[in-house]
């Protein structure tokens, strides 16, 4: 299996936190993956694009995936353990999302996903809600957790800020 640390599908994004990737070369080296047989597992951080991109961030994110089909995708919520100066030195205006517009780009996203069979969690310590399932038979299940999410950010079925490990 290969982790891939996909971060964003989409190429404004990626350039702008200095990824040295864009969704070609992503999606190229993950379908040489899967055409050699080797299993997937990419990764998406919820939140990368801030409040300006986090449309096309999440848009472009789940193009990806529908792309290259991978057997296994995460979210993770973006966090700066040593603080947010080198991204917003090369990200200006970079603004982070509320904890509702978080819940609010992860139903765009999934909304967007049309994957076969591929496992998602969003179960890591940095994501206030946890989803589990596989895409596409969860997909609505999914879904509604968000919708409810969104709903009630506040909401007793979230993990609270204390568990976060962050």
């Amino acid at each position: 299996m290969v982790y891939v640390g996909a971060e964003s599908g989409d190429d404004q994004v990626l350039a702008a936190v200095d990824k040295g990737e864009t969704f070609d070369t992503t999606c190229d080296a993950l379908t040489k993956l899967g055409a050699a047989g080797i299993t997937r597992s990419v990764m998406i951080l919820n939140g990368l694009g801030g409040k300006a991109l986090s449309p096309q961030h999440a848009d472009n994110s789940a193009r990806l995936a529908n792309a290259t089909q991978p057997e296994y995708l995460a979210t993770l919520v973006v966090s700066f353990p040593t603080g947010e100066q080198r991204l917003r030195a090369g990200f200006p205006g970079w603004e982070p999302l509320s904890r509702r517009e978080l819940f609010v780009e992860m139903k765009r996203f999934l909304s967007g996903l049309e994957l076969k069979r591929t496992i998602f969690r969003s179960d890591h310590a940095s994501n206030w809600l946890v989803l589990k399932g596989t895409l596409g038979a969860d997909k609505e299940r999914l879904l509604q957790q968000v919708r409810q999410a969104i709903a009630e950010p506040g909401a007793a079925h979230l993990r609270p800020a204390w568990a976060r490990g962050l």
